[in-house]
């Protein structure tokens, strides 16, 4: 007696179930955000299948019925406004956090690029407020957002630190060549970035270099060459 296979259970994504526009006008239903979307009480169906969008239509909304013609037109297209309207106010303060975040960066870049002490960054914000209370009132409430102090600073420029010495690491995996070029940085209290202990010979500072840097970036060295003037 053969044995009877496996059943197959129909799977929803085996099924590609859509939505279709014609469920707007029938049911008061959207397809938004991935999600087929009810305009009336705006809760979602877990799968796009006119059975159960009908049902929900039929159960939860069945006053909605009474509405026909150019009048059930009108009501679908106010519903629909309404939950686009919904949607943006949500949305708009996501962006609007996402922009104060990018700005804070920006500020930090800055007050790195300039060698500038953390607790610039005050000054900084205190003179954003007043261009903001002056130039729009109406939005200086936005400029509050933007996350400005020495702490959340010194964060922004380790991690913009971290993220170029990345980039750094990556792109000397593919170069076939590289020289390099030394000098003393310092910061603004002329205090050297790397100082050395001991001597300044060209061995001590070529020490430095191997021990420190090519170690911290994985350079390979057997690619340097003499650059020429």
């Amino acid at each position: 007696m053969d044995k009877a296979g496996p059943s197959k259970k129909c799977k929803v994504k085996d099924e590609n179930r859509q939505f279709h526009e014609i469920w707007t006008e029938k049911y008061f239903f959207v397809w938004s955000h991935n999600k087929v979307v009810c305009l009336i009480c705006k809760s979602s169906v877990a799968i796009a299948k006119e059975y159960n969008v009908k049902r929900h239509y039929e159960m939860q909304h069945p006053t909605f019925t009474k509405f026909t013609g150019e009048i059930r037109k009108q009501k679908m297209l106010s519903l629909k406004r309404e939950l686009i309207g919904q949607q943006a106010m949500f949305t708009k303060p996501i962006q609007d956090s996402e922009t104060a975040i990018d700005v804070s960066y920006e500020i930090s870049r800055m007050i790195a690029k300039r060698s500038r002490p953390f607790n610039d960054v005050d000054f900084v914000k205190e003179c954003i407020e007043i261009a903001a209370k002056k130039m729009c009132p109406e939005a200086a409430k936005k400029f509050d957002k933007i996350q400005l102090n020495s702490m959340t600073i010194q964060r922004r420029i380790m991690s913009l630190s971290g993220n170029i010495a990345e980039q750094l690491n990556e792109k000397t995996k593919i170069i076939e060549f590289f020289s390099l070029a030394l000098d003393e940085s310092t910061d603004i209290s002329s205090t050297a970035h790397c100082s050395l202990k001991s001597q300044t010979r060209g061995v001590d500072i070529l020490n430095v270099l191997l021990d420190e840097y090519s170690k911290t970036l994985r350079l390979g060295l057997i690619k340097i060459i003499r650059s020429c003037d």
